[in-house]
């Protein structure tokens, strides 16, 4: 079988993941989650006031993608119009960050709806679950990980300057209501620096899972400590929930679901024709 032959076979192939796990059960997790956000992003005006701290009136471009961003995540919840609304969204996700506010979890999320998008069959394969939306989720998640770990590999970071800094702020400026035995910990640099180091060797081990697909419970395991710590010590919350949810739903759990699809033929169709 030539390279181009296996290329159309993993384009035609069907995944066969779905209910609590899979392309479908992120879909509706990844909406759930940045619909939370986007609700309470417009009521609380918190990009708005990223931009500009001094009252103003609101930028009405940025109420329109916000908006936009609303009811395409219910789409996507609902699962109607996925491609639609997907690439809609991911459209509105990037201008949100390319023209207003320049986070990565922005771009992050673009780059995931675009593939989100594509996981009903497209625009002139619809009803399908194209097993290389999957495989695409899974492989951009490894990067995040790896290249994620590869950028902390620096001195401020290795040494504990960065999560120092950062979790000083949170107890001392913001007043976070932590106890006191875990302040003292976090003004230890020592203590910062052995934790930054565990938290690459988590971010490597996890690219690793990702790519070996397997085992499910390590690959759960270090994502729930390592995203769970990020929400609770770091206050990173949505995107925190977000790479959970990645991980949870899109890893294999066991051999089962890669030796499935193995064992379909390319063209088959999954057991459930529902989006």
């Amino acid at each position: 079988m030539s390279v181009l032959e296996r290329f159309i076979g993993w384009v035609d192939a069907e995944d066969t993941l779905n209910g609590r796990a899979g392309v479908r059960a992120f879909r509706m997790a990844f909406a759930s989650i940045w619909l939370v956000y986007d609700v309470l992003d417009i009521g609380l005006g918190a990009t708005e006031r990223a931009l500009d701290w001094y009252p103003h009136a609101r930028d009405p471009g940025l109420v329109v993608v916000q908006l936009v961003l609303v009811a395409s995540g219910a789409m996507l919840l609902w699962g109607r119009g996925v491609w639609a609304f997907g690439m809609t969204a991911a459209a509105a996700r990037a201008v949100e960050g390319l023209v207003y506010f320049p986070l990565n979890d922005f771009f992050v999320g673009s780059v995931f709806l675009l593939l989100i998008a594509h996981s009903t069959g497209g625009p002139f394969r619809e009803g399908r679950r194209p097993k290389w939306v999957h495989d695409a989720l899974l492989a951009q998640l490894a990067f995040i990980y790896a290249a994620t770990a590869v950028l902390k590999m620096n001195p401020d970071w290795l040494g504990g300057g960065h999560l120092y800094v950062r979790t000083q702020y949170l107890f001392v400026g913001a007043k976070w209501p932590y106890p006191e035995w875990l302040e003292q910990r976090f003004a230890n640099p020592g203590f910062d620096a052995l934790l930054s180091q565990a938290a690459i060797v988590s971010e490597v081990l996890l690219a690793c899972v990702l790519l070996a697909r397997r085992p499910y419970w390590l690959g759960a395991a270090l994502t729930v400590a390592v995203h769970g710590f990020g929400a609770f010590i770091t206050n990173v919350w949505f995107l925190s929930a977000t790479m959970i949810a990645s991980v949870l739903c899109l890893l294999p759990r066991g051999e089962g679901g890669d030796a499935a699809q193995s064992e379909r033929a390319p063209g088959a169709v999954a057991p459930s024709g529902r989006a």
